[in-house]
């Protein structure tokens, strides 16, 4: 007998079999699942219509620094009297506001206030230097 024992290797256990084993497995199951068919829930999309917007149901109200009033109707700009707005209105349903920057924000309010008074809904208040 020889003075030294020999070590003895420890038992290891590849992995690399197993890991091949358990993707093929994934891969089986996967495949093989049917997903529930039952599970589904009905939507109500709400539906939407379009509105053809002419040109007459839009106009722009413009107010210079000197509050000087002009309306933009058909892309073509008229000098209107602030007091004969309503009969330029008639028949719009939306309009746009633009006023100096300069401008006195009560002037503004004011031509805001008559157009509201036609019962005009869609209003926009834009404003340049």
């Amino acid at each position: 007998m020889s003075k030294f024992r020999k070590k003895r290797n420890m038992a290891t256990i590849d992995l690399t079999p197993l890991i091949d084993v358990v993707f093929l497995l994934l891969v089986f199951f996967m495949v093989s699942t049917t997903f529930n068919k039952y599970g589904k829930i009905d939507i109500d999309v709400p539906t939407s219509t379009v509105i053809n917007k002419t040109e007459e149901s839009k106009v722009e109200i413009v107010v210079d620094k000197d509050e000087n009033y002009f309306i933009i109707k058909d892309g073509k700009t008229y000098p209107i009297n602030i007091d004969d707005l309503s009969e330029h209105l008639a028949g719009i349903k939306e309009v746009s506001v633009t006023g100096d920057k300069n401008l006195k924000y009560q002037t503004v309010m004011d031509v805001i206030t008559k157009i509201k008074k036609q019962g005009i809904e869609n209003l926009g208040i834009n404003f340049y230097e």
